[in-house]
Parts: C-alpha cells; sequence; structure tokens
C-alpha cells in the first residue's frame, strides 16, 4: 500500500477560524429559521465581514476572508460567501443562498458552490488492491493508511424543502425566535411533547448534489478517489426541539435516503440510508450557569448498493466517493479523527454531550468582540463512540468501538452558534471550528 509519512492532524493556528470555518463548507441552513434580538424587528438588514488567517499540516498558512448578509432580499433569507489561498498554492471559494422563500408558499430553497484546489489533499484508499491487508479506512485500518496528493473540486448543491402544515408551523412555515442575550424568550416551537400534528417541525426535504474531483498525481484506480457523482438527497426532519439553533429540551429525528443513479458523468451508481436522532435534556441552573443540557445523539448509516468482490475484499463497486456515504471523522462525527478517516459499507455513532452556558457574559461590552454581537459563551466536554463494517448488523452496534473525547467552546455571535472543539483519541488530537451545534444540521 501506498503510505505518507506520519501527519499531525491539528490546527496549528486559528486566530478568527472559528468564525470563518462556517461559511467553507456546505453547512448553510437551520431550516426556514429566523432569530431576532428582542432589539430586531424581522424587516431589519444584518451583515457582517471577517478577515482570517489560519494554519494547517496540509494547508500551510492561510489567509483569507468571509462575509454574510440576512434579510436583504427576503426576511428570512440569507446569502454567505468565503475565499482563502496559502503558501502551498491551495486556494478555495465557496458561497451560500439560504433560506429563499418562493412566493407565499411552503416552499423553501438553499444553494450552495464550492471550487477548490488543494496540492496536499489526503485520503483514505487503497490503490493496490492488496487482498492480504486490512482495507484503507476500515475500522482495523492503520492510521498512516492513507495517500496525499494535488485535488480541484466542483461541488453544487440545491435544495428544496417544504414545511409540512402541522405542529408549530400549521399557519406560517417560517419560524421565528425573539432572543434576549442569546436566550429564547418567545414561545418555544416544540419539546413539551413528541406529536408531529401538534408539536415541533416537520420538513420534507429534496436536494440535488454534484461534485466533481480530479486528481494529478494517480493514475491508477482513480475511481477510489476521484468524485464523480451526482444525485439526490430525501429526508425528512422532525424537529421537536424549542430552539433548534441552541436547543436546551425536546428531540429531532430524520431520516435520509440518498442515491446517485449513475447519469450524465457519474463514475457508478450507488444507495446510502441514514438514521438520526438527538435528544437534549434541560438540567436546569445554577449560581455558576444559566442553562445545563445534557445532549445525546445516535446516528446509523448503511450502503445498501455497496458490492465486495468475494476473492478481494479490496475490491469494491457502487459505493459513494470519499465525503458520502457512511464516514466518521471530521467535524460532527468522531472530531478527534481526521476527516474520512473511516468509511464502509456501514457506521454507527454514539455521542454525549454536557453544555453549560455561564452565568458571566459579558463579551459584548468588550471591544472589537463587541462587533461579533456575541450573546453568549458555552464550555461543552463530549464524549463520542462509533464504527464502520462490511456489514450491517447486531455487532456493529457494540463491538470494537473506536473511542474519544474532548471539550468545546461554543457562542452565539450574530444570533448564529460557532463552536471550537478539541478532541483526543488514541490517534491523537484534533481541533475543530464549524458552525452549529453537533447533533442539529438539517439535511446531514
Amino acid at each position: 500500500m501506498l503510505k505518507s509519512p506520519q501527519s499531525t492532524y491539528s490546527i496549528k493556528t486559528l486566530a478568527a477560524l472559528l468564525a470563518t470555518t462556517a461559511l467553507i463548507l456546505p453547512v448553510q441552513s437551520y431550516a426556514q429559521v429566523t432569530a431576532l434580538d428582542k432589539s430586531e424587528s424581522i424587516d431589519e438588514k444584518r451583515s457582517g465581514w471577517l478577515p482570517y488567517v489560519f494554519s494547517t499540516d496540509s494547508l500551510d498558512f492561510a489567509v483569507g476572508a468571509g462575509a454574510f448578509t440576512a434579510g436583504t432580499i427576503q426576511p428570512q433569507a440569507s446569502l454567505f460567501g468565503t475565499g482563502f489561498v496559502t503558501a502551498n498554492e491551495s486556494a478555495l471559494i465557496s458561497g451560500a443562498a439560504n433560506n429563499f422563500r418562493l412566493g407565499d408558499s411552503r416552499f423553501f430553497t438553499d444553494a450552495f458552490i464550492l471550487v477548490d484546489h488543494f496540492t496536499d489533499q489526503r485520503f483514505y484508499a487503497d490503490l493496490d488492491n492488496d487482498p492480504t491487508q486490512a482495507k484503507a479506512g476500515s475500522n482495523d485500518s492503520d492510521e498512516d493508511d492513507f495517500i496525499s496528493g494535488v485535488s480541484n473540486e466542483l461541488t453544487l448543491n440545491f435544495t428544496l424543502r417544504y414545511s409540512l402544515p402541522i405542529g408549530s408551523n400549521r399557519d406560517d412555515p417560517s419560524s421565528v425566535y425573539i432572543l434576549d442575550q442569546g436566550l429564547l424568550i418567545s414561545e418555544p416551537s416544540g419539546g413539551s411533547e413528541w406529536n408531529p400534528l401538534t408539536s415541533g417541525r416537520s420538513t420534507l426535504a429534496s436536494r440535488f448534489f454534484y461534485t466533481y474531483r480530479d486528481l494529478d498525481d494517480f493514475e491508477e484506480d482513480e475511481d477510489q478517489l476521484e468524485a464523480r457523482t451526482n444525485g439526490l438527497d430525501f429526508w425528512f426532519e422532525y424537529d421537536n426541539t424549542d430552539f433548534s439553533r441552541n436547543p436546551t429540551y425536546g428531540s429531532r429525528q430524520q431520516f435520509t435516503v440518498s442515491r446517485d443513479f449513475g447519469w450524465f458523468d457519474s463514475a457508478n451508481s450507488w444507495t446510502n440510508i441514514e438514521f438520526d436522532a438527538a435528544k437534549h435534556i434541560n438540567l436546569g441552573t445554577s449560581d455558576w450557569f444559566k442553562h445545563k443540557v445534557l445532549s445525546l445523539n445516535f446516528w446509523t448509516s448503511n450502503t445498501p448498493s455497496w458490492e465486495t468482490d468475494p476473492a478481494n475484499s479490496q475490491v469494491v463497486t457502487n459505493r459513494p466517493p470519499p465525503n458520502y456515504g457512511s464516514e466518521l471523522g471530521g467535524f460532527d462525527r468522531m472530531r478527534a479523527y481526521p476527516s474520512g478517516r473511516f468509511r464502509d459499507k456501514s457506521a454507527v455513532y454514539y455521542a454525549a454531550e454536557m453544555r453549560f452556558t455561564p452565568q458571566f457574559q459579558k463579551m459584548r461590552d468588550w471591544p472589537i468582540i463587541n462587533y461579533f454581537e456575541v450573546d453568549w459563551f458555552q464550555i461543552v466536554p463530549f464524549i463520542e463512540a462509533g464504527r464502520v463494517s462490511e456489514d450491517y448488523n447486531g455487532d456493529l452496534f457494540t463491538k470494537d468501538l473506536k473511542f474519544d473525547a474532548g471539550v468545546g467552546l461554543r457562542a452565539m455571535a450574530f444570533r448564529s452558534v460557532f463552536r471550537l472543539d478539541f478532541a483526543v483519541s488514541e490517534e491523537g488530537a484534533a481541533v475543530v471550528a464549524m458552525i452549529s451545534q453537533p447533533f442539529s444540521r438539517p439535511g446531514h
């Protein structure tokens, strides 16, 4: 197998990356949700921008800028954009248009585009198909069993969502939340009972996805790495939390089916099925904390189209490309591991977080920091467990699980949650910066 020298997966310098990494990835929307401070009206326009610098092992030193505007075209809609260049001649630019309503209907749309050029992209893949070795990315694979090289990527997403006329959205497909110092003071959208007909928000959605990735350094077996995929995600989400951006009680469930039909320039067809469930338990307040919330998550995924050659388990057909399907590692699941570290036909994931919101919240009074309209911060210890497998059976859920643990720093800025998570595992440590609380992103 091809191996690169061992590399530490860690972010060395963060300086403002926390507030802008969110703009780099397609994590755009919280469904049809508008969050306002008690001093704001829904017709007000909101905007902000931020230059940033950071450094990673694969990108070297980077400089960039991100910006957003909300309420400019429609009260609930927003636009995002970012771009950066690096010392090793990598570059990225991306943009998103979120939560645009189609007339007076219950339909909402999102769009996302990303173009990048990375000179040291990492992939967990085998190019020699050696049947005596564990498959790269499998649960028993070696952490150094990856290759890296130059990649160029184009990703497009277009999402259409329909807000069902039941629950809290029976009369209005949009949800408007009023906040006081980032904490909900208006009527919660759900959580008091589990009944989609009377509580919470129910959404049906479909998303067209397209990714093309070419590689300059590999001429054989590129199908393991090269992404030429397009298709549709279909999902049903029932969000029965009090406030989806920062839940303090309630639950959320989502069932997703993803299908590449093998049309157009797709490398092959594939199907993936996911189920995601989260539960939030309010543990009350204290002299030290405004909120103490226990958040739990369960996620599982299976690729029924995945076919393994009986004569050589390394040879697989009808599987999703990297960044799709049953993967663990990266921003949301198994955060101490690199993105795509574990990848197979099936996966399971468990997590628990304790979200502590201190009584002390004075950042709106601090120079420079007050520009970001920071309402509160949180301290969040967490633990995660998960694994991937070539079979979807009972052993998947209980045997040979991988573990990691860490602590997160969360903050609400511009009425959105940003997070910085530090996690450690048997393979090392990582730092993750991202928008939104874990366990809450629609369509993910």
